[in-house]
């Protein structure tokens, strides 16, 4: 804990001295992480790369992801618009069939920021990003493990190859 408190303090005295953070110049250094970070097994099997394989887009089932704040994680209705008709012997739509309509399901969140962070996913699709950009090669993934850190050195220094502003309130509510 004393390590992060060091390192955020060293973080944010390197954004000073950047003149208050308007452009990202430098590239900041960052604790080692253990990446890619397993993740607790999803309460419904769901196959990303299969998905893909499909043609589907990532919109398709987060609705949102290029046009709104957040993302959106699918649920049983929205898995059901396909699926009343594809894979019914599946075990895991079987499993989905049985949920009373609008039921949610309790996934296990894969790319994690804190309360105190603010990240628009409208704000960065316009930019010309990708979704792999920040979640990883989730195409050709059958099981999704975070591979990228969401940590303030990754945002900063994807900023800085991007000569995007680092100002605090892009991303942090700082109370004004």
């Amino acid at each position: 804990m004393l390590r992060r408190r060091k390192h955020a303090r060293r973080l944010l005295a390197a954004v000073l001295a950047c003149g208050g953070g308007l452009w990202a110049q430098a590239v900041y250094e960052s604790p080692p992480e253990q990446l890619p970070r397993v993740v607790s097994p999803q309460p419904v099997a769901f196959d990303h790369k299969l998905h893909m394989d499909q043609r589907m887009a990532c919109s398709d089932c987060h609705a949102g992801a290029a046009t709104a704040e957040r993302a959106g994680i699918p649920q049983r209705d929205e898995c059901m618009l396909c699926h009343q008709a594809i894979a019914t012997d599946s075990p895991a739509i079987r499993q989905l069939a049985v949920m009373a309509p609008g039921s949610r399901i309790r996934w296990e969140r894969v790319y994690k920021i804190p309360d105190f962070v603010f990240f628009s996913h409208r704000n960065h699709a316009v930019t010309g990003l990708e979704c792999a950009d920040c979640h990883g090669p989730v195409a050709s993934r059958t099981v999704l493990d975070q591979e990228i850190s969401t940590n303030m050195v990754t945002c900063m220094n994807c900023h800085a190859q991007r000569q995007a502003s680092i100002e605090c309130y892009l991303c942090h509510d700082l109370g004004q």
